[in-house]
C-alpha cells in the first residue's frame, strides 16, 4: 500500500487524498480510466478538426468558383464594345419605355376593374336587398298560407266533428229501430202463431192442408228433418194454406143465404123474409120446433105439407148444435197437435 495522492501541489509535492491510502491496482484502475478519457477526447478533438478543415474547404472551393466566374465576366465586360453598351442602353431605355407602358395598361385595367366590381358589387347589393324583400314577402304569403290553412283545418275538424256526432247518431237512431224493429218481429211473429192457432180452433180440418204445405216447403228448401218444432215464417205458410182453404170453402158456401131464404118463406109462408141473413138465421133454429108443428097438424089433415119432405132428425142435430155456446178465444200459447210450440 502506497499513500494516496491527488496529484502535485502548488509546491510540486504530492498532495496526499484526504479519503484514505489506495493500492497500486487502484491507481491503475483511476490512470486506465483517465487515459480512456484523455484517448476519447483527442478523438473528438480530431474528429472536430476534420469536420471544421472539410467545411472550410468546401467553402474555399466554392468561393474559388464564384472568384473564377465574377473573372470571367470580368473579362467579357472588358471586351464589349461601346456600341453595344449604347444599344444596351437604347434596349433599356425601351423596355423601361415598355414596363412604363405595361404599368399604366395595368392601372388603367385595375381601375376598370374597380368600377366593374363597385358595379357589381351594388348590383349584389341591390340583389340582396331584392332577394331579402322578396324573401320577406314569400314569407309572409307562406305565414297566410299556413293560417288559411290551418283555419280550413279547423273548419274541416269542425266539420268532420259535427260529421261524426251526426253519424254517431244515425248509428244510434239505426240500432234504436233495429231493436224496434227486432221487437217487431218478435210481436208480428207472436200474432203469425196466435192466428195460426186460432185458425186452426175454427177451422180444424184445415190442420192437414197445413202441414202439407209447411213440409212442402221445408223439402224444396232441402230440410231432411221435417218433425222439428214450426217456425213463425212455417206457421204464416200454414196460415196462407188455412185461408187458401177457408176461400174454396167460402165458394162452396155462398149459395146458403138463397137456401136459407128458401126455407124461410117455405116454413114461414106468410111472412116477410128479413132483411139480414143474421135475422133469418135466428129464425131457422126454431126450424125444429115448426116442423114439429106442422107434423102434428099433419096427423090429422094428412102429409102434403113441405114438412114431409124434411128428416126430423135431422132437424133435431141441428138444433142441438145450435144451442151449443160459441168457441172461446184463441190463446196465444195454442198451438196444433201436428206443430209443436216453436
Amino acid at each position: 500500500m502506497t499513500p494516496a495522492t491527488r496529484g502535485l501541489g502548488k509546491d510540486r509535492l504530492p498532495a496526499p487524498d484526504p479519503v484514505g491510502d489506495r493500492s497500486s491496482e487502484e491507481h491503475f484502475m483511476r490512470l486506465r480510466s483517465a487515459v480512456k478519457e484523455l484517448d476519447s477526447a483527442w478523438y473528438d478533438a480530431t474528429n472536430n478538426l476534420m469536420l471544421t478543415a472539410d467545411a472550410r474547404k468546401a467553402l474555399f472551393e466554392e468561393l474559388l468558383w464564384e472568384h473564377r466566374e465574377l473573372a470571367e465576366a470580368h473579362d467579357k465586360c472588358q471586351v464589349i464594345p461601346e456600341a453595344s453598351i449604347d444599344a444596351l442602353r437604347e434596349q433599356l431605355t425601351a423596355a423601361q419605355r415598355e414596363k412604363d407602358q405595361l404599368i399604366r395598361q395595368h392601372q388603367e385595367e385595375l381601375s376598370a376593374h374597380k368600377t366593374s366590381y363597385q358595379e357589381l358589387k351594388s348590383q349584389l347589393i341591390q340583389l340582396g336587398l331584392d332577394h331579402a324583400k322578396a324573401l320577406k314577402a314569400a314569407e309572409a304569403d307562406a305565414a297566410a298560407k299556413m293560417d288559411e290553412a290551418l283555419e280550413d283545418a279547423s273548419n274541416a275538424t269542425v266539420v268532420l266533428r259535427a260529421e261524426l256526432e251526426e253519424l254517431a247518431k244515425a248509428r244510434k237512431g239505426a240500432e234504436e229501430k233495429a231493436a224496434r224493429l227486432e221487437e217487431e218481429q218478435k210481436e208480428c211473429n207472436r200474432l203469425v202463431l196466435q192466428t195460426d192457432t186460432l185458425a186452426y180452433r175454427l177451422f180444424p180440418d184445415s190442420q192437414r192442408f197445413a202441414v202439407k204445405k209447411v213440409d212442402e216447403r221445408r223439402t224444396a228448401q232441402g230440410q231432411a228433418n221435417l218433425a222439428v218444432p214450426w217456425t213463425p215464417y212455417d206457421h204464416l205458410v200454414a196460415l196462407s194454406a188455412r185461408v187458401s182453404h177457408m176461400r174454396a170453402i167460402d165458394r162452396n158456401l155462398s149459395d146458403i143465404p138463397d137456401v136459407a131464404t128458401q126455407l124461410f118463406r117455405t116454413l114461414w109462408p106468410g111472412e116477410e123474409v128479413p132483411d139480414t141473413f143474421s135475422l133469418i138465421s135466428d129464425r131457422l133454429k126454431g126450424a125444429g120446433k115448426r116442423i114439429r108443428e106442422w107434423q102434428c097438424s099433419a096427423a090429422h089433415a094428412g102429409a102434403d105439407s113441405p114438412s114431409a119432405l124434411l128428416a126430423p132428425d135431422y132437424l133435431d142435430e141441428e138444433e142441438d148444435e145450435a144451442e151449443e155456446e160459441p168457441l172461446g178465444d184463441a190463446g196465444a200459447g195454442d198451438a196444433p197437435p201436428e206443430a209443436p210450440a216453436a
